[in-house]
């Protein structure tokens, strides 16, 4: 089996940027706070408000005034929030280990492995696997020593050890299948390639959904190999889902 760009990152480097991005997602939401403060929590903004019978332009300057107040203060938080979510995603884009190079020499010619991809509008999908059977979308799971979870619930522990809810692992591996799928749909409208989700975990207590698989370790590879052939997926379709898949892999660092 056949390994394309496995991604290594320069951990250092990363992990400063993503130090940066949640130090500027903290400037955000203070300065966002320290406005909503000087606008609503002092007499700054009663200043431009008019008494009496006020003239359009003081009407004008009031409405501008309170306008100011309260969508500068309140874009300030959101853009910091977005940089908050931002940064999780970056952050946790350096925890996973890729297991489909393991299967590198169980899998033989006719399955092809992908890690690291880059979909169109920024997803980042873990891995999956190009095989006979159409495309296999393999979410990562959290480390157990920085995660828990209680049924469809996780969260996972931040530098001051905080824990913070995420996207299930189940659930996000399901929609970046569909994702998938949605993609590949608009390079080949005439071929539907079948896209399965799964992520691969030792953990009893994680439960399968409708929409994606919980493949024990050691079973995988014969999970793969059960897969039904898709008949329609032709050597020439399948090179071209190759050349799809190359071009949004991330280059090695």
């Amino acid at each position: 089996m056949q390994v394309i760009a496995a991604h290594v990152p320069n951990a250092r480097g990363e992990r400063l940027a993503v130090l940066r991005s949640a130090a500027t997602a903290v400037l955000l939401l203070l300065a966002g706070a320290m406005l909503a403060w000087l606008c609503l929590g002092t007499s700054l903004v009663n200043g431009f408000i008019p008494v009496g019978r006020p003239t359009a332009m003081q009407m004008a300057i009031g409405v501008g005034a309170w306008g100011f107040a309260i969508l500068v203060p309140a874009g300030f938080m959101l853009i910091g929030f977005a940089r908050i979510a931002a940064t999780i995603e970056a952050a946790a884009a350096l925890r996973p280990t890729a297991i489909t190079p393991r299967l590198a020499k169980a899998l033989g010619p006719e399955h092809l492995a992908a890690t690291d991809l880059l979909l169109p509008g920024g997803r980042r999908i873990h891995e999956l696997v190009l095989g006979p059977f159409g495309i296999l979308v393999l979410g990562d799971v959290p480390p157990p020593s920085v995660s828990r979870h209680v049924g469809t619930r996780w969260e996972v522990r931040d530098g001051r050890g905080r824990w913070i809810p995420v996207e299930g692992p189940v659930d996000r591996a399901a929609r970046d299948a569909e994702r998938v799928k949605g993609w590949l749909a608009t390079h080949d409208r005439d071929f539907v390639v079948r896209v399965y989700a799964a992520i691969v975990s030792d953990d009893p207590r994680v439960d399968r959904s409708p929409a994606c698989a919980v493949i024990p370790s050691a079973d995988l590879k014969g999970w793969l190999e059960a897969l039904p052939v898709q008949r329609g997926l032709t050597t020439e379709r399948r090179e071209r889902l190759v050349e799809l898949i190359r071009s949004v892999a991330q280059p090695s660092r």
